[in-house]
């Protein structure tokens, strides 16, 4: 082959090759950005409903457990009606009354933020099949306090939006949620969560308690999945169990 042509020929296979190797590069950094902004996005919405199912797991899992092993707990039947909550001075919500009120608050803004998910369903950057599965999930858990004399299906979300300031994007504080609380007309709304959390501590209903306690892991595990996190529901059993007594 000609010198002349020879240089040409391999001149131009050069700028292919590094025109195909930038337009690979390119392709490649924009499918890694996607993959970030996804995974930001899902995190933006998703955590802080990874959060809350993580306490209320915890804290239904320990409440459970201790029922099933000593009986009802004490600490926890500190009203036989949810009607004597409002009564209540604010040194009660934070002295006897606080394993049962802070369980229902809790639970509470888990409710707030299982409103919120499915409410963002077009912010998230799932797959088709994640969507459906995301929403039966959902489903799954909202029946796991329903079944059996729960709190009603339409009540949770009620629940969560009375929870949620939206003008501060946040959720009530403890405190700002117990002095609502001794206001008759608004806790009525709160009743069946509060009788909820008293039957278990009776040591009632205690299949309820396990299916849903099963929801809430699956639940947490799939959340965990798409964020791309660790376990979290495993992570917070070994802090609890690293903490000193």
């Amino acid at each position: 082959m000609n010198p002349a042509l020879s240089a040409l020929a391999a001149a131009a296979t050069s700028i292919i090759v590094t025109m195909c190797s930038i337009f690979l590069g390119e392709r490649q950094q924009q499918r890694k950005e996607r993959r970030t902004q996804r995974q930001e996005l899902n995190a933006k919405y998703l955590n802080p409903l990874r959060f809350h199912l993580v306490e209320n797991h915890f804290r239904l899992s320990s409440l459970n457990n201790r029922t099933a092993a000593h009986g009802p707990n004490a600490a926890m039947l500190v009203v036989e009606d949810p009607a004597e909550v409002s009564s209540k001075e604010a040194a009660w919500f934070t002295g006897p009354g606080y394993a049962l009120m802070s369980a229902v608050y809790l639970t509470s803004c888990l409710y707030a933020h299982l409103k919120q998910v499915r409410e963002d369903f077009p912010y998230l950057r799932l797959s088709a099949a994640d969507d459906t599965r995301l929403a039966a999930l959902l489903l799954r858990v909202q029946r796991g306090f329903l079944v059996n004399g729960g709190v009603y299906y339409v009540t949770q979300p009620s629940i969560g939006e009375s929870v949620w300031i939206r003008d501060d994007k946040r959720l009530l504080t403890y405190r700002e949620f117990c002095e609502k609380l001794q206001d008759p007309t608004w806790r009525v709304w709160v009743d069946r969560l509060i009788v909820f959390y008293l039957d278990i501590a009776r040591g009632e209903k205690t299949q309820r308690t396990e299916h849903l306690l099963k929801a809430l892991a699956q639940l947490s595990e799939f959340l965990d999945a798409c964020v791309g996190g660790g376990k979290s529901i495993e992570s917070r059993v070994q802090a609890e169990g690293t903490l000193p007594l």
